[in-house]
Order: C-alpha cells, then structure tokens, then sequence
C-alpha cells in the first residue's frame, strides 16, 4: 500500500509490504498492533533520514539522478520466509518516474542477496565470493547488523552502504528508545 508522505516531503514514496495472506490470518491482535509500531518506527526513522539523505544525493558524484531506493526486511520474519513476504518497507527518494535506471530492482536484488545469506554485501564481496550465485548482483549497498537486513540503491555503492547502515543504528536508537519509554508502562501493570 501507499502510504502518504509526511509535509514538506518531495519526491518521496513509500510502500509498506503486507505481510502476506497467511501471516495475516494467523496473525493475532497483538502481533499485528507490533508489526504497526514496527512499521511506524521504520517510518519515522527514514523520516528523520531524508534532510540527510536528499542533502547527499544533491552532489552528481554521488548520485548522477538524486535517486535512492531503500527496502527494510522485517525482522521479526522467519529465515525460511520468501523474500518478498519478508520485505517491511520500502521508499525511493527523488522521482522514480524520472530514473533512468531502475532502482528499486537494484535495492531489492542487493537485498535479496543479504537476506539469503543473511550478511552485509560489502562481507560477501570481500570475504567469501563462493557463497554468490550466479547471476547475483555484485556490488555493495546491503547491510546486515544485528537482526536488520537494508539494501539501498541509485548512489555510488559506497554511499548506498552507509546509507544503509546510517538507517539500521537509527533503527536501533529508536526501538532502544521505544523500549525505554515503554517500561515504566510495563513495571505499572
């Protein structure tokens, strides 16, 4: 679904990713009020990011298009779950319209890679080539760190890493925070 953006936001989409059919169904009330909070937490974080980000994809040599593709994996997801059901969310910055390349693809297959692997591309590269497949993209631009796996794409590699690994610590920060806030909720009941 699309989602809107948040004022003053141009050239930015989103797209949360269901869960799929079968999750939903066996879904229960409390994991689908975690799988929002989730959500929004992602949302808020790449919401945060995006002075930053737009601010680097302004320079031609980092980004000929001023473009970026991110996905976020859902880190509540089962290894064994498919790719595509196990994407949270994903959001371009700049105009995809206008892109001559598709970045998207591009972030989804970085990601899909790392997911599979279940290792930051930059690693698969440097340390063990073997596990690529044939026909798996080559080239830097997902992270993994901790339980989250995030791919960007539409920069120079080297960018779409730290990118990448700039919104996983966010990530981190804020559930950290989210925690924090909630415990005094917890020892109150």
């Amino acid at each position: 679904m699309d989602l809107p953006v948040a004022p003053g936001a141009a050239g930015v989409t989103r797209t949360e990713r269901s869960a799929g059919p079968a999750a939903q169904a066996s879904a229960n009330p409390r994991a689908a009020h975690e799988r929002a909070l989730l959500v929004r937490i992602v949302e808020q974080t790449l919401d945060a990011m995006e002075p930053m980000v737009v601010r680097i994809l302004r320079d031609e040599a980092v980004s000929a298009e001023h473009a970026l593709h991110i996905v976020v994996m859902d880190p509540t997801r089962d290894r064994q779950a498919a790719f595509g059901d196990a994407i949270l969310l994903e959001r371009s910055f700049g105009d995809p319209a206008q892109w001559k390349a598709d970045y998207a693809w591009y972030a989804r297959e970085k990601t899909r890679v790392s997911w599979r692997e279940r290792r930051s591309l930059r690693t698969l590269l440097a340390q063990c080539p073997d596990r690529l497949n044939a026909g798996d993209i080559r080239v830097e631009g997902a992270v993994r760190d901790g339980v989250w796996i995030i791919g960007a794409s539409g920069a120079q590699p080297w960018y779409d890493h730290a990118i990448a690994s700039v919104a996983v610590h966010l990530l981190e920060a804020a559930l950290a925070q989210t925690s924090a806030a909630a415990a005094p909720e917890s020892r109150a009941s």
